[in-house]
């Protein structure tokens, strides 16, 4: 079920940080912006998910993550789901997300959720990120966007 995060948001930030290595990063949006929990009947929170609006009518989703024991099981899909019911009930008429280049997973996720790639920052996150990011073997270099219109 989504519930939205009004107090103690920083109890959260473990969870993001499964989505976002930098806490820096991560603490700087969490200041600013709508979160979001999908929880089970027992009030365990199975995941979040932060937007922040870039304009009125435009969000971008910052960040998603899943809890361990609980990803590949169709909740982050369930989560963005509702988050995207959410936004458009809001008026909100676009959403934009990005993931680095070495998130592959991410790309299908994002691509069944109705997003499409639009553009790509190059050397991103050697850019803005302190340490080197490696997933699956793949250094994180640049910056995929991905567009959705609600």
């Amino acid at each position: 079920m989504l519930h939205l995060v009004e107090k103690n948001r920083e109890a959260y930030l473990p969870l993001l940080l499964l989505a976002d290595p930098s806490e820096v990063m991560v603490r700087r949006y969490l200041a600013t912006g709508v979160l979001y929990t999908w929880r089970s009947e027992e009030d365990e929170t199975m995941g979040v998910l932060l937007v922040v609006e870039l304009e009125p009518g435009k969000v971008e989703i910052k960040n998603i993550a899943v809890r361990e024991g609980y990803q590949g099981q169709g909740f982050g899909k369930l989560l963005m789901q509702a988050v995207l019911r959410q936004l458009k009930e809001q008026e909100y008429r676009e959403v934009v997300v990005h993931t680095g280049n070495s998130s592959i997973g991410n790309f299908a996720f994002y691509q069944k959720q109705g997003f499409r790639m639009v553009g790509i920052d190059f050397d991103y996150f050697i850019r803005e990120y302190g340490e080197p990011i490696m997933e699956d073997g793949i250094p994180c270099r640049d910056q995929i966007k991905f567009v959705r219109p609600l």
